[in-house]
Formats: C-alpha cells, sequence, structure tokens
C-alpha cells in the first residue's frame, strides 16, 4: 500500500540527511590520510552509531521533560532517529572492501542527492523543487569535501 502524500511529509528525514552529511564529512577528513580503508570504515561506523545514540538519548530527554514517556515511545524514538545509521552502510561496505575513499565519498554526496529527492518529492508537487533540494544537499557535500581540502592539505 503506498503512502499518502501527507505521510511522506510527517516523517523525519533529518536524521538521514545529517546522517549523510556527517558521513561525508568523516570520509573526507580522512581522505589522502595514512589510515586504512578498513579504519576509516570502522571510525565512520562507530562515529555515526554514537551520534545516532546521542540524537536519541536528546529527544528521549526532550520528550521527557514534557511528561514520562514508555518504553515504547523511546523506542520509537530512536527507530525514528534510525535512517541516520543507513547513511553509513554502503560507504562503510566500499570502505571496508578496499581501497575506494573517493568511490565512497561519491556515494555519500550521491546519498545526499537522493535524500534531496525524497524530501522535495514528498514537500512539492512536481520535479523541479525536489531536483533544487538534491542539487542543494548535493552542493553541501561538495562542500564538506572542498573545505576540507582547503584546510587540511
Amino acid at each position: 500500500m503506498a503512502q499518502s502524500r501527507e505521510a511522506r511529509a510527517e516523517r523525519n528525514y533529518a536524521p538521514a540527511i545529517y546522517g549523510s552529511l556527517l558521513v561525508t564529512g568523516l570520509v573526507a577528513v580522512q581522505w589522502r590520510s595514512d589510515a586504512s580503508t578498513d579504519g576509516i570504515a570502522l571510525s565512520v561506523v562507530v562515529t555515526v552509531i554514537v551520534f545516532w545514540l546521542t540524537h536519541v538519548w536528546s529527544e528521549v530527554v526532550n520528550a521527557r521533560v514534557r511528561g514520562q514517556i514508555s518504553v515504547d515511545e523511546a523506542r520509537e524514538i530512536a527507530l525514528d532517529e534510525s535512517s541516520m545509521l543507513a547513511s553509513l552502510i554502503l560507504p562503510a561496505i566500499v570502505l571496508a572492501g578496499g581501497p575506494a575513499i573517493e568511490i565512497a565519498l561519491a556515494i555519500s554526496i550521491g546519498q545526499l542527492f537522493l535524500w534531496g529527492l525524497v524530501v522535495g518529492r514528498a514537500a512539492h508537487r512536481g520535479w523541479v523543487l525536489p531536483l533544487v533540494v538534491a542539487v542543494v544537499d548535493s552542493l553541501l557535500g561538495l562542500a564538506i569535501v572542498a573545505l576540507k581540502v582547503a584546510v587540511l592539505h
């Protein structure tokens, strides 16, 4: 059964986009370093999991300020933030598979483009605005890489 436009618009896409930007930054910072790609993959996985946990914790604390929450509500918060974890899967697999940092960066930026399309389509009819959102998301990823190159090299 296809989700309604309203149901798609109510989803929280921020963790997925944030996670993709985080992975892009983590890989970019280690690009052209002496680190092994396995080490970079492990670093990306651990860092994104830690950031996911901090996002879940901060949302649980925020919900708790408004009153008690159940374990089911906390689990729902964790699931709502879980798209951040999805952002690390493909880049980590590519990194663990060999010396492919540039491919992992391309995948991360590609994910930003795709998430931009998803968010744009959920928020707007047609394809012009979703493409604009996708391009802006991708440009943010490219800006992270460019800043890393400018600052660290």
